[in-house]
């Protein structure tokens, strides 16, 4: 998961993570440090196989709403929003005084309390068929509408003093989703109970009021289309009219705040942070110049997008001395916004005071930030864990509870004796330190000895506050020669020979015959270099191929005077060997001794590879790769000679100990392959 991935605001902290085709649906989520969370309860549904509820017997949870259905189900995501289409059904979280306690159709369990509710949860909801759209709604507005009416809604949640839909979140941008929150305000009303859907019939809608008409299932019976009637062409032309000319002037509809530390119009803002104020106009218009908001706390929003649409959006950046208890426009500076025919807005009744009370308070913020983590990265480390010596740079990132602007050169001094500079990060609550490890540096695990960030403060000029402030990196970082061994460093797993006149690794070979050596470690590797394994027949075996594998071919070819009564590598010479990570291998405990009993004899050959088992005649086929050759089968290798599958079985294939390389790198690894005639 992305470092920055945690739960949302507010008291659920909803997380969803999707990994391969199954969905993770976690409630009060919380990360802990880069690699660490905590949370309170989870629930998965397989995206491709389930049907997105949660199963009553056995009692097991598709995800973390009160119904026990995935979050995921129903939501609002932004590329199929683009489409122009939701084709499902969606999920609505309504105000806890309308829902009842209980749980109905598909839903598994349920929070609902209100003695007078008109709904319970599991309910499936609808707009009846044939119901105008409201006018004005905005894109996604209609979006919604036309699901709502065609699939519905189920009811899976309760909220205090609101109905709503969920969305995907930080994927539409707060215009589009200021407009929708103003649009479901004229869209939920509408809702009444579905018969013969999921739900049970209801009684009433969710804008409030009682009664209600019970409409059928809005999955299968959509509104009815009517063509429209045709004309004929009029026998005698008529004098075209001139359409009267536009001189009604565009007004404002409503203001909605958003952004940081605010939700639905209220919150409090500090020294730094931005509110967005959206005008959503009668009609579209187009911006020159550059228009602006003069606010009650004497700040000023500018302009930043919406030119050809009917919702305009200013940014607001909160300066140190701006103070309101709850801001409003002044003054509406819009010159240059006009209609599709030109005319200016007209002003005379618009709105003032966004929805919600947001405070603009610049005085009472002294609270020092603090450090929450620190967390080291690097090519050679994984997950915090590795060993860097001279010349390697080690990327320490520093998270505070606040985003931290930074005036100056700060950095942090390391108990290595060196010192990491910082490098990036001002703006954000994540500051990014870098440390190059020079010579004679050297720690068992890195850890900062101290803090040195004058200059880092807060938006609203706090200095950082280190008191209790994490020292220690997670992972074990070692630094230098004298620490361990890197517990994450490649190492080898096993070694087999091959070759002609080799079977199982048991054989005898001579002067000028040719041993393979295949060597197999855990992780891929990558070869620069010429890596070699020193024999105790006093020979040496050569790198050959398998780079990016892994497995690696080494090539011994007899030389006279070479003996041993058991062929073993007396010595790993693999400089140049290395991990994705950069990490070298780590050879102690390594397998020297390769499966079988193979004799080096400089006085002897290699021979016959006709065999007999039982009243089964075999044949054995050198099946080593050559020097050169591909590991794909082709005509130019050995899998094109051996046509004798068309006339024999499998009877026995030599292999090496078991291997994660899969079969048809078993094959070319393994000795002389053994083809039996099947039985008469």
């Amino acid at each position: 998961m992305p470092a920055a991935a945690n739960g949302a605001a507010g008291t659920d902290g909803e997380l969803i993570v999707i990994d391969g085709d199954v969905a993770y649906n976690f409630w009060q989520f919380n990360r802990t440090s880069t690699t660490t969370a905590s949370a309170a309860s989870f629930g998965a549904e397989n995206i491709v196989t389930g049907d997105g509820w949660g199963s009553k017997s056995p009692f097991l949870s598709a995800g973390i709403t009160a119904v026990g259905a995935s979050q995921l189900g129903g939501l609002l995501v932004k590329d199929e929003t683009n489409d122009g289409s939701i084709d499902h059904a969606l999920q609505l979280v309504v105000d806890s005084k309308l829902v009842q306690s209980g749980a109905i159709g598909q839903a598994i369990s349920s929070d609902g309390s209100s003695a007078s509710g008109i709904v319970k949860e599991g309910q499936l909801l609808a707009i009846p068929p044939g119901t105008p759209m409201p006018a004005g709604l905005s894109k996604l507005g209609q979006e919604v509408f036309t699901a709502l009416q065609k699939y519905g809604a189920y009811v899976v949640d309760v909220a205090g003093g609101t109905t709503n839909i969920r969305a995907q979140a930080n994927a539409f941008d707060d215009a589009t989703m200021t407009a929708l929150w103003h649009d479901m305000g004229n869209i939920t009303p509408l809702l009444q109970g579905v018969s013969g859907g999921s739900g049970s019939p209801g009684s009433g809608s969710t804008g409030g009021s009682t009664g209600g008409t019970t409409v059928t299932n809005p999955t299968t019976n959509p509104p009815v289309v009517v063509n429209p009637p045709t004309t004929t062409d009029p026998t005698t032309p008529t004098t075209p009219t001139t359409p009267a000319k536009d001189t009604t002037r565009p007004t404002v509809q409503w203001v909605a705040a958003n952004g940081t530390n605010t939700t639905n119009g209220t919150g409090t803002v500090h020294v730094g942070d931005t509110v967005y104020l959206t005008l959503k106009l009668s009609e579209a218009v187009t911006v020159s110049g550059t228009p602006t908001l003069s606010l009650n706390d004497k700040g000023t929003a500018s302009y930043v997008s919406g030119t050809g649409t009917d919702v305009l959006q200013f940014e607001y950046k909160v300066a140190a001395g701006q103070n309101t208890a709850d801001l409003a426009i002044k003054t509406y500076n819009l010159s240059g916004v006009k209609d599709l025919a030109g005319n200016a807005l007209d002003l005379s009744s618009a709105p003032y005071q966004p929805a919600g009370t947001l405070a603009v308070d610049t005085k009472t913020n002294t609270t020092a930030p603090q450090v929450q983590w620190i967390a080291a990265t690097g090519s050679k480390l994984q997950n915090g864990n590795g060993t860097v010596s001279a010349g390697d740079t080690v990327r320490l990132s520093v998270n505070f509870n606040d985003v931290m602007t930074v005036n100056g050169t700060p950095s942090l001094s390391l108990n290595s004796k060196g010192t990491a500079k910082y490098v990036g990060g001002s703006g954000t609550n994540t500051l990014q330190f870098d440390y190059k490890v020079a010579a004679g540096e050297t720690a068992a695990d890195l850890e900062v000895s101290g803090y040195n960030l004058t200059g880092v403060k807060d938006r609203a000029g706090n200095a950082v506050n280190v008191d209790g402030a994490p020292h220690q990196p997670g992972g074990v970082l070692a630094v230098g020669s004298t620490t361990p061994k890197d517990a994450f460093a490649p190492q080898v797993q096993w070694i087999s020979t091959s070759g002609s006149g080799i079977h199982n690794g048991h054989g005898t070979v001579g002067t000028g015959d040719t041993v393979w050596l295949s060597v197999n470690f855990k992780d891929a590797m990558t070869v620069d270099g010429k890596p070699t394994l020193s024999l105790n027949s006093n020979g040496t075996a050569n790198y050959v191929s398998g780079s990016g594998t892994n497995t690696l071919q080494f090539k011994y070819v007899v030389g006279a005077g070479e003996k041993a009564a058991d062929l073993e590598v007396s010595g790993y010479n693999l400089n140049g060997v290395t991990d994705g990570a950069g990490r070298s291998v780590n050879v102690d405990g390594a397998p020297h001794q390769p499966g079988g009993v193979l004799a080096i004899d400089a006085g002897s050959r290699s021979g016959a590879t006709d065999f007999s088992f039982g009243n089964r005649r075999t044949v054995g086929y050198p099946g080593f790769q050559e020097s050169g050759a591909s590991l794909t089968p082709s005509t130019s290798t050995a899998m094109s000679r051996l046509a004798l599958l068309d006339q024999y079985a499998a009877s026995s294939f030599a292999t090496p100990a078991s291997t994660s390389t899969g079969a048809a790198q078993g094959w070319w690894n393994n000795s002389a392959q053994t083809l039996a005639k099947p039985q008469a």
